[in-house]
């Protein structure tokens, strides 16, 4: 299972698809930091870092971090504070490489005074070992973008989902993972995967399932986390990997599911029609209209708040991220629920948003009127 090296080549549309993706999530995670009262170090850990580039000039991860931050140094400066960045790569030959056209780009964005930027040659194992002080005392965002089914086992995983204040974001070459789950070296990597449920999974969904086998390893205690996977397929429609986002924070899977919708406005979860939705646009003549992704969603946020298993925007806000949907589809449902006269709540608003819910604990109760209903 011998990994080709992305930047070999010029980065195809997969790979530029998961880089815009962390670049974009990186652009709405830094704000939020950025005007926080935390008063911890802010730091992103890109640890397979490359060159900066590929043979083409198309800008890898680290550069597009320091655009992010270069976007808001007016805020940097106003807040008095300062990002730390962690750049990797344990490719000897792409070390001086990567260090110097990060300094050129530094320099370029006069970005010295507000980036602390520290450049390695290490394997990732040796990285966490280095940085193990610094995780542990700051607000971080890792980016793990080669190796994520071996780098990232059960211990690696738990070590990075229990520090305080962290994301993390790993690539899965999951189709790889699929063709190859006979063999014992691939199983003993993580030995409480159903690989069998893996390899008999259709190439299209392999990268969800792979995902959720990663639940099994979160601790007990976390009962809020996200755990979101996003599907990347070649153009060649044979090779299917993907991203895996972490978080324990419920803000964090909040504002990686907008920025993957946002990607893919018809399921947010793959770079391609993962299931089969635009299909589902003309009904079938004998079983009509399959339902979408958010259409199939949303009819059963609808009947759990119906039978009570759902009773205030709290519970639905929780429900529709563990879902791995954003909050205005659940919005939609809920506001033709009370003008078709089902519930009544007593704001103009549903009130499902993390602004709502965790930021100004406002707690509204779905009132289901069951007797106006039989009437």
């Amino acid at each position: 299972m011998a990994n080709k090296d992305i930047f070999d080549d010029p980065f195809d549309e997969g790979t530029l698809a998961k880089l815009e993706i962390f670049e974009k999530y990186f652009e709405e995670w830094l704000p939020t930091f950025l005007m926080s009262n935390f008063n911890k170090p802010i730091q992103v850990f890109d640890l397979f870092a490359g060159i900066g580039y590929d043979k083409i000039g198309q800008e890898g991860s680290p550069i597009r971090i320091l655009k992010i931050i270069n976007k808001y140094r007016n805020i940097i400066e106003s807040n008095g504070k300062k990002v730390c960045v962690y750049l990797n790569d344990n490719n000897p030959s792409k070390y001086d490489a990567l260090s110097l056209n990060t300094q050129t780009k530094l320099n370029e964005f006069a970005l010295t005074s507000l980036v602390q930027i520290k450049v390695t040659n290490l394997t990732f194992v040796e990285c966490l070992k280095l940085y193990h002080n610094e995780l542990t005392k700051g607000c971080n965002l890792l980016f793990i973008d080669q190796n994520g089914f071996k780098e990232v086992n059960e211990e690696i995983f738990q070590h990075l989902i229990k520090l305080e204040i962290t994301e993390f974001i790993f690539f899965i070459s999951s189709n790889h993972i699929r063709r190859f789950s006979n063999m014992p070296e691939v199983q003993k990597v993580h030995p409480k995967f159903d690989f069998e449920k893996i390899k008999t999974t259709s190439r299209k969904k392999v990268h969800n399932v792979v995902c959720e086998e990663y639940k099994k390893y979160v601790p007990k205690g976390i009962d809020s986390y996200g755990l979101c996977p996003f599907s990347i397929i070649k153009r060649d429609n044979n090779n299917v990997y993907g991203l895996i986002f972490v978080s324990k924070h419920i803000l964090g899977a909040d504002k990686f599911l907008d920025t993957v919708w946002r990607k893919n406005p018809i399921n947010g979860n793959a770079n391609f029609d993962i299931d089969d939705d635009l299909s589902k646009n003309q009904p079938d003549l004998f079983e009509g209209k399959s339902l979408t992704k958010i259409e199939a969603f949303q009819n059963t946020l609808k009947e759990k708040i119906l039978n009570g298993n759902l009773k205030n925007n709290s519970d639905v806000y929780f429900f529709t991220i563990n879902a791995s949907h954003i909050h205005n589809h659940a919005d939609q449902i809920i506001r033709d629920m009370k003008r078709q006269k089902l519930i009544d709540y007593e704001s103009s608003s549903p009130l499902v948003n993390y602004e709502q819910v965790i930021k100004k604990r406002r707690l509204q109760e779905f009132k289901v009127k069951h007797e106006d209903n039989k009437n």
